[in-house]
This record gives structure tokens, C-alpha cells and sequence, in this order.
């Protein structure tokens, strides 16, 4: 196996997760930086409008998410149901929220969504108000990572070349 140098896109990625990890640590609240390297990862495409198209599309997913888990939590609190039926209504649930973001025409927001829901129904759940804030945070930073990767995916690297050529 031959080593080569790093592409741009791995060069890119690393600043972008870096930014946004780096972000997340020092804002206010808790900042969860997982979120945010997860998000920039994701969101680090090929061209800025690719990764504007993905990034609109995870935080529109993160937000139904967190809101629809958010509602869920303050209409059933956790553990007023048998375990059982309440595994079996999130699941109900999570493929009601699915299926109307179908219809809406956001397909490629649906996964995220669906993630964020279930994350904060079934992990979350026992936390009382810290879910909301769960939710809360898991949006902002994710947030953080979409604008760190379309910022540093906009950044023209090509000119260190530019520049060594004349």
C-alpha cells in the first residue's frame, strides 16, 4: 500500500470537526461537541452546495426531532407506561412523524429526525426537564457543525497554490 498525502476533503473535514468541537466546548450551556463533529463530518461535501443541501436538511430533521421527543415527553412522562407499551408507542410514533416528513417532501431529513426523536424518547426520557435541554443543546450544536463544514467548505484552498505560482 502506497501513503499518500491527505486530500483537501480530509484536510477539510479536520478544520471543520476541529471548528466545531472547539465551538461547542467553549459556548455557553453544555455544549455537546460529539453533536458537532457528527454534524460537520456529514455535512462536509464535495462543493458549498452540497453541503448547504445536507445541512438544511439535518437541522430541519434535528428541530422536528427534538420537538416532536420534546411534546412526547411533556404529553407522556417517562415511565407512566408499562416498559413495553411505551416502546411500542415511540415506535408508533417515530413512523407517524416519518411518514408525514414524507409526505411533506422532506425525505432526506426524515433519518435525522427519526434518530433525535428516538434519542430523546428512549435515552432522555428519565431526565425530566434536562431532556429539553438535551434537545435543546443536541440542536445548537448540530447547528455548529453544519455552519463550521459550509464555512470551511466556502474557504478557496486552492490558493496556497495560486500563491507558490507566482
Amino acid at each position: 500500500m502506497k501513503v499518500r498525502r491527505p486530500g483537501l476533503r480530509i484536510i477539510k473535514t479536520f478544520i471543520a470537526v476541529t471548528l466545531a468541537m472547539l465551538i461547542s466546548h467553549f459556548r455557553p450551556g453544555e455544549g455537546l461537541p460529539f453533536y458537532s463533529a457528527i454534524a460537520a463530518i456529514i455535512c462536509l461535501k464535495s462543493d458549498v452546495e452540497g453541503s448547504r443541501d445536507i445541512g438544511k436538511n439535518r437541522i430541519i430533521g434535528t428541530i422536528l426531532g427534538g420537538v416532536c421527543g420534546t411534546v412526547y415527553l411533556f404529553l407522556i412522562p417517562a415511565h407512566t407506561l408499562p416498559p413495553t407499551l411505551e416502546l411500542i408507542l415511540i415506535s408508533l410514533l417515530a413512523s407517524i412523524i416519518i411518514w408525514i416528513m414524507a409526505m411533506a417532501g422532506k425525505p432526506k431529513a426524515i433519518s435525522i429526525m427519526a434518530i433525535v426523536f428516538l434519542s430523546i424518547t428512549i435515552n432522555h426520557g428519565n431526565e425530566g426537564n434536562l431532556a429539553f435541554v438535551f434537545a435543546f443543546s443536541r440542536t445548537l450544536d448540530t447547528m455548529i457543525g453544519v455552519i463550521s463544514a459550509i464555512i470551511v467548505n466556502g474557504v478557496d484552498f486552492d490558493f496556497i497554490e495560486k500563491y507558490k505560482s507566482n
